[in-house]
């Protein structure tokens, strides 16, 4: 009789934690960088091409994502403590270093490119970014020749900064930059910006970060052990929707 119990009882936990798999909910976080993640003026949801793709990506295994866009190092500490199970991030990012498992293929490839205004006669040597990005050591290297960092909440305002000479100098991915300047209205802005010199530093993979404290931690990681199965001929995830 005791054993038949103890067997039902399994039986119901094994169901449970099946079901729980088949109609998954998780927490996407990222931190506000346009056009693959912004907020929604109207709605104030986080929305953009980041979270379309991961929503596709995941789809076929019956796992549904929440949206939610924050500061770097809010979307770090969220990490840290498993209240957001699933990211997007470079693997050199000190803030979340062993405390996420990262997947294997990237999810993309980001550009890292040092804009220098072409008028800079008064020899501004300050650089806009966004604060809490490490930019893969090239804020260390960059400080130690000299550079003062000004730090603003997201790629947008970097890259306004730098647009109103408030900055010599802008550290910033292309992506944003890019989409700032098709967006941008202000002819001053769109001068400066559009003969501002580029000099390209490097390009980063970015891989989804699970953090090691979500509860959904082993079911993501296996998921995504799956994917990289499906897709061993493709370079990034983006790759299947291009």
């Amino acid at each position: 009789m005791a054993k038949n119990i103890i067997l039902v009882i399994l039986m119901l936990l094994s169901t449970k934690s099946l079901y729980a798999e088949d109609a998954l909910t998780i927490n996407v976080g990222v931190s506000e960088f346009k056009p693959y993640s912004s907020i929604d003026p109207n709605t104030g949801q986080c929305v953009g091409s980041g979270f379309d793709l991961t929503r596709q990506l995941l789809e076929p295994y019956n796992i549904k994502i929440k949206t939610s866009c924050a500061a770097p190092a809010r979307i770090y500490r969220s990490l840290s403590s498993g209240t957001v199970d699933l990211s997007l991030n470079i693997k050199s990012t000190l803030a979340i270093q062993d405390k996420v498992t990262f997947t294997t293929i990237p999810f993309d490839a980001l550009i890292l490119n040092f804009y220098a205004n072409s008028d800079n006669r008064n020899g501004n040597n300050k650089i806009a970014s966004i604060r809490g990005y490490d930019y893969n050591g090239f804020r260390d290297s960059l400080s130690q020749q000299g550079f003062e960092f000004v730090d603003v909440a997201n790629a947008e305002d970097a890259v306004r900064l730098f647009a109103n000479k408030r900055t010599g100098y802008l550290l910033s991915y292309a992506a944003p930059f890019k989409y700032y300047i098709e967006n941008e209205k202000s002819q001053l802005e769109l001068l400066i910006l559009t003969n501002a010199i580029t000099e390209l530093l490097l390009a980063i993979p970015t891989h989804y970060a699970i953090s090691k404290a979500s509860p959904h931690h082993d079911v993501l990681v296996n998921v995504f052990k799956e994917l990289d199965k499906a897709t061993t001929d493709q370079k990034y995830h983006v790759d299947a929707f291009k």
